[in-house]
């Protein structure tokens, strides 16, 4: 057993330092259990297939910095991680699916993509008649997703400034779009 470590830690040292044919050996020695576990779990060849073949590209692309004691535990390790995201991302696509076929509709029918350039044109019309400060400082909170703490010290003033920033460009949002409430009410309802 301890031959086998041996020769396995040997194989990890010579990846480590970019030998091509260790990864081979590692890859040829290792490719069918992966796959055969990924297949068990999975029940779907190309997928399998897929999550082996991103364990091996990961390996290779993050040799210098992977520290492996036992390949072995390693690459099975990484299986059940990838085998875990591929049913997480499963579900979720499943369940998207199962929505939209609950709705009757096509993910992105052109109604939806007519309703979102509608409100996004209200909502240009809206921020374009706040004070400049207040409007940058809404895109940078709403648009660009910085945190109050960012905005306040790349403008150099306080969060309790942003804040108030950010309430007015949402009060004046919620007057200019009331009459859109049916087309807000429609775009979100069909994200989630």
């Amino acid at each position: 057993m301890s031959n086998i470590v041996s020769l396995d830690k040997h194989l990890v040292d010579r990846l480590q330092q970019g030998d091509e044919s260790s990864f081979k050996e590692i890859y040829q020695a290792n490719w069918k259990n992966l796959f055969n576990i990924a297949y068990q779990k999975t029940r779907d060849q190309e997928a399998a297939e897929e999550i082996v073949q991103n364990i091996f590209v990961d390996l290779w692309l993050n040799r210098e910095t992977r520290k492996i004691d036992n390949l072995k535990a390693y690459l099975a390790t990484s299986v059940r991680y990838k085998v875990i995201n591929y049913i997480k991302n499963q579900l979720v696509r499943e369940k998207y699916l199962s929505v939209k076929s609950v709705e009757g509709e096509e993910p992105e029918s052109i109604e939806s993509i007519y309703n979102l350039k509608e409100l996004n044109k209200q909502i240009e019309s809206c921020l374009a008649q706040l004070p400049p400060k207040t409007q940058q400082i809404f895109r940078l909170s709403r648009f660009e997703l910085k945190s109050n703490k960012e905005i306040a010290e790349s403008h150099n003033i306080s969060e309790k400034a942003v804040e108030y920033h950010i309430t007015q460009s949402l009060k004046s949002l919620r007057t200019f779009l009331k009459d859109y409430a049916l087309i807000i009410f429609y775009f979100f309802y069909n994200l989630f």
